[in-house]
C-alpha cells in the first residue's frame, strides 16, 4: 500500500517537473485499509550468517583527530580481526557518536571496521567549550567537511583504501556523507537517512548529479519527516539506476529510525556488504 503511494507520487513529481510546473512538496500519506501492516522492505539480497562473534577478537580505540584548520575531534575506531571494509559513520545534529552504537554493534560483527566522530561542535568535540554548533555560522557547518577529511586520513592511514570504505549519515550528516561521496569517488556506497536538500549551505541536488556510475546510494525517510521525504523523492530522481529509495511511516528523523525500524540496522548492513 505505502508502495504504491510512493509510486503515485514519484510519477506525479515526474510528470509536473517534465511541464515546468511548480515542485511539488511531499505530503504525509493517507494510509488505505490493508492486511498488510510489515515496514517497507528494500530489495536487499540475503546474506550467509557471518561467524560466531568473539569480543577478543576486536580493538576498539578512542582516538583524537586534527583537522587542517587546526580542530581537534574525538572518535572511536573499531576494528575485528581480519577486517576488510571499513565505514565511516557521521551523526545528525543535535547528536554525538554514540547515536550510532547499535549500528555500529552490527557493522562490527559483520566484519566491519567502523569510525564514528564527535563532529566539531559537538560532544567531545568542542575544544573545551570554545565551540558550540548552536553557535555556528552557516560557514562554520560547511567546514565540518574537514572533519570528514580528518577521518578519511585516518582511516586510510590504517591500510583502508577508498574502494573498500563506505559513508552512513545521519540528517545534516547524510548531507555530508553524499558530498564526501562525491569528493571521494572511489567510494563505492553511502547510506543516507533524512537527508535535506539543503542543510545549512550543504546541499545535495549538485552532489547527486556527479556522482560516478559506479557509486551506490540508498536514500531513507519517514513519510512525514516532509523535508527528508521530499530529498529523497528529488535526489533518487536525479540517479535512478544507482539510487535506491525507502520510504518508512511515521515521522522518525535520522538514527531515531532505528527505534521504530527494527530491520533497518540489519538491511544497512546488506547495503554495504553487496
Amino acid at each position: 500500500m505505502k508502495k504504491i503511494a510512493v509510486i503515485i507520487l514519484v510519477s506525479g513529481l515526474l510528470l509536473l517537473n517534465g511541464c515546468g510546473g511548480p515542485k511539488v512538496r511531499v505530503q504525509p500519506f493517507v494510509d488505505l485499509p490493508s492486511q498488510d501492516t510489515s515496514p517497507p522492505r528494500t530489495a536487499l539480497p540475503d546474506l550467509p550468517e557471518p561467524a560466531p562473534f568473539n569480543l577478543n577478537n576486536m580493538a576498539t580505540q578512542l582516538i583524537t583527530l586534527q583537522t587542517s584548520d587546526q580542530i581537534t575531534l574525538t572518535g572511536d575506531w573499531s576494528v575485528p580481526k581480519d577486517a576488510k571494509k571499513a565505514v565511516l559513520l557521521l551523526h545528525m545534529m543535535p547528536a554525538v557518536r554514540q547515536s550510532w552504537e547499535p549500528l555500529v554493534k552490527a557493522l562490527n560483527k559483520a566484519g566491519f571496521a567502523t569510525m564514528t566522530i564527535d563532529l566539531r561542535g559537538h560532544g567531545e568535540s568542542t575544544q573545551n567549550g570554545q565551540l558550540d554548533y548552536q553557535k555556528f555560522s552557516d560557514s562554520q557547518h560547511q567546514a565540518s567537511r574537514l572533519d570528514v577529511d580528518a577521518a578519511m586520513n585516518f582511516i586510510k592511514s590504517k591500510g583502508f583504501t577508498e574502494e573498500n570504505i563506505s559513508f552512513v549519515g545521519a540528517s545534516i550528516g547524510a548531507n555530508l556523507s553524499l558530498d564526501a561521496l562525491r569528493r571521494y569517488s572511489n567510494v563505492p556506497h553511502a547510506v543516507v537517512l533524512s537527508p535535506g536538500l539543503n542543510y545549512r549551505g550543504i546541499t545535495t541536488e549538485p552532489v547527486m548529479k556527479e556522482l560516478e556510475p559506479t557509486q551506490k546510494t540508498w536514500l531513507v525517510a519517514a513519510e512525514s519527516d516532509t523535508p527528508s521525504a521530499e530529498a529523497i523523492i528529488i535526489l533518487q530522481q536525479m540517479k535512478p539506476q544507482t539510487a535506491t529509495l525507502t520510504m518508512y511511516g511515521g515521522a522518525n528523523h535520522g538514527t531515531n529510525l532505528f527505534q521504530s525500524e527494527p530491520l533497518l540496522i540489519s538491511d544497512i548492513v546488506k547495503f554495504l556488504s553487496a
